[in-house]
């Protein structure tokens, strides 16, 4: 009888030994060792769309650890993902508490106050980050910057935070692609051009960089380069959303026929000049068939403005007819900007500026009434 209750003891004993991790916490056991295993575990679930064991996780790790900064970071992250802003803001408040001086963190919640169209207490945040000496993430916290001027409709400032993103990583992908978009939105079609060639260095051609390439090839008046592109997005990504842009576009494109002549010697300029073509109109140089007249008759030295406005006569372009599809204004949606808008429409930029008084394209904001109609057609 005696040796059956010892058994039992130790049989007892070991039971408690085994589940120990799990349940009892006793001396030996490493809470923040666990917490961050469960950490890791929620964020690959999260990762994975399994979000009901992430959580799961993540409140493990709390209860392993609640005075680790890392977990109440990660929880931000899911609250964030999941939408709960106030518990997000929360979590992100009391990982900072807990590591001041941790610029991952600081940089994460300045991106989320910026989402929720808190710009000042964004910027502080990320001011903070970049003012640590050690932190390795400069970059993404530059280009995150620009991502919050460019929704506040300041594309100056955000090119500048872009740029200086590239200069802590040149090479950086997701920069150089929004720089390019900048570029193009500006009308600055040969910086642009030379970002977008950078960009192709560093990442695989995708539908997204075939479609800058078409507009950079437009803005530069090469219809016959965007076509290649074109082409070359049809074959790549036929079922893409650039690809059915380029649809809808690529039966109007036709490449300009102007006629040069040459001066007679003692009729030439002791010094040609030809000016620049302008910024202001990025979808001047695809005219379709129909509005097309005849070949002009221009002389080398003519100035390409005066080829656009003058010699190559286009008929009045037909007024927005308002209907249940067609309502006179359009709301501007996230990510937006009026060169696309303008093309969405295909009403000129300076039109839209000058039928919605703005002062520059970047005014726009997400929510806005953009009005596609003149004044007087504004109820």
């Amino acid at each position: 009888m005696h040796y059956i209750v010892l058994a039992l003891v130790l049989i007892l004993t070991g039971c408690v030994s085994q589940t120990q991790p799990s349940g009892f916490i006793g001396d030996e056991f490493d809470q923040e060792k666990a917490a961050k295993t469960r950490i890791s575990l929620g964020l690959t679930y999260l990762k994975n769309g399994n979000y009901s064991q992430a959580k799961a996780n993540l409140d493990q790790a709390l209860r392993y650890a609640p005075r680790l900064a890392d977990t109440h970071y990660s929880l931000a992250y899911y609250y964030q993902l999941v939408g709960e802003t106030e518990r997000a803001d929360e979590s992100y408040s009391n990982a900072l508490k807990l590591a001041p001086r941790n610029a991952d963190i600081a940089n994460s919640y300045g991106a989320f106050l910026c989402q929720q169209q808190r710009y000042d207490d964004a910027n502080e945040f990320f001011a903070s980050a970049l003012n640590n000496r050690q932190y390795a993430n400069a970059a993404e916290t530059y280009e995150n910057m620009a991502l919050c001027a460019q929704e506040q409709g300041e594309p100056a400032t955000a090119i500048s935070h872009l740029q200086s993103a590239l200069n802590h990583q040149p090479s950086r992908a997701k920069s150089l692609f929004l720089l390019t978009e900048l570029y193009i939105e500006n009308g600055e079609w040969e910086k642009a051009k030379a970002s977008l060639r950078k960009y192709e260095r560093v990442a695989r051609v995708s539908a997204e960089s075939l479609w800058l390439q078409i507009q950079v090839a437009k803005g530069q008046r090469d219809v016959d380069t965007a076509k290649g592109y074109g082409d070359m997005l049809l074959t790549m990504y036929p079922q893409s959303a650039q690809a059915n842009a380029y649809k809808e576009q690529q039966d109007a494109w036709v490449t300009p026929q102007i006629a040069i002549t040459r001066k007679s010697p003692k009729d030439a300029p002791e010094q040609e000049q030809i000016q620049s073509p302008s910024r202001e109109e990025p979808t001047q140089p695809m005219i379709s068939q129909s509005e097309q007249t005849q070949p002009a008759t221009v002389t080398q030295d003519t100035p390409i403005e005066s080829v656009q406005n003058q010699t190559v006569s286009l008929k009045k372009q037909p007024e927005y007819e308002i209907s249940e599809e067609n309502p006179p204004f359009h709301i501007v949606q996230a990510k937006e900007n009026l060169y696309r808008i303008s093309l969405m429409y295909n009403l000129k930029m300076s039109t839209l500026q000058e039928w919605n008084q703005l002062d520059e394209p970047g005014a726009i904001r997400q929510g806005m009434r953009l009005w596609l109609v003149p004044p007087e057609q504004q109820d």
